[in-house]
């Protein structure tokens, strides 16, 4: 990090902010019989990635996110690895050119996360009533799949469940169903640098069969389309979670 922080603060106003992204990789076997560690020996085994950007955050509402179902969910999902890494090229020719992000599952009906991402849908329930303050939200359900199926602990996803339990908005941690997505009403995926996106649009294979020797264009695809903005529900969340985010520091720590 000391040399990528002269190439961060050069020409750089107060305020600006940077996406950096870290890969480390390297072989153990090269320190096998090493007494004591030191930078240079490390250096000999570890080959470490940096990727400096300028990151400019999406005005909410102005550009939605555009799914598609297109892969298994992670090995080790708890931990960002350089295996994912790999295993993302080989997803990637299964994305449709309108798609700016993917979905995982392991039998292309109940939806883990996103590639990068954590994926909520906000169902519509048959059963419906009105809370003190005279509004319905228990006429709808927040769902995201819960990291006992193996999805990446987000901050901004346990932050989106805080929010929800605050405001009165029933959430379930089960994975949403492909099978039943006539009954969503709004979806959106969040992470530390989009911190909330709501989605457009949610493509799926009509048959099963996320096989790496196929591309985008051999799939026969459904399609769910969402409302063209963000939803009633979508925006609650949005902005007590950019509220929370900003005065905790989630942007900077996550």
């Amino acid at each position: 990090m000391s040399k990528v922080k002269p190439v961060v603060t050069k020409d750089t106003n107060i305020g600006h902010e940077w996406a950096i992204t870290i890969l480390i990789s390297g072989n153990a076997e090269k320190l096998t019989g090493t007494v004591s560690l030191d930078e240079e020996k490390l250096s000999r085994a570890l080959d470490v990635h940096i990727h400096v950007g300028p990151y400019i955050p999406m005005v909410f509402g102005t550009i939605g996110a555009r799914l598609a179902l297109a892969g298994r969910g992670r090995i080790i999902a708890a931990a960002k690895h350089s295996d994912w890494v790999r295993s993302r090229k080989s997803l990637e020719k299964l994305r449709p050119p309108s798609v700016n992000e993917l979905l995982l599952s392991n039998d292309g009906d109940h939806i883990l996360e996103g590639s990068v991402t954590n994926f909520f849908v906000v169902c519509r329930r048959v059963e419906k009533s009105t809370d003190v303050k005279g509004s319905t939200y228990s006429s709808f359900e927040v769902q995201t799949a819960p990291l006992g199926d193996g999805v990446l602990p987000g901050v901004i996803r346990q932050l989106v469940i805080e929010v929800c339990l605050d405001k009165g908005i029933p959430v379930k941690e089960v994975a949403p169903s492909w099978s039943i997505h006539e009954c969503w009403e709004e979806a959106f995926v969040t992470s530390s640098l989009r911190l909330l996106q709501h989605v457009e649009s949610v493509r799926a294979p009509s048959t099963w069969d996320p096989s790496e020797s196929r591309s985008w264009n051999e799939i026969e695809w459904e399609e769910k389309q969402l409302k063209g903005g963000p939803g009633m529900i979508t925006t609650i969340i949005q902005e007590e979670v950019t509220a929370k985010a900003f005065a905790e520091g989630y942007l900077m720590t996550s």
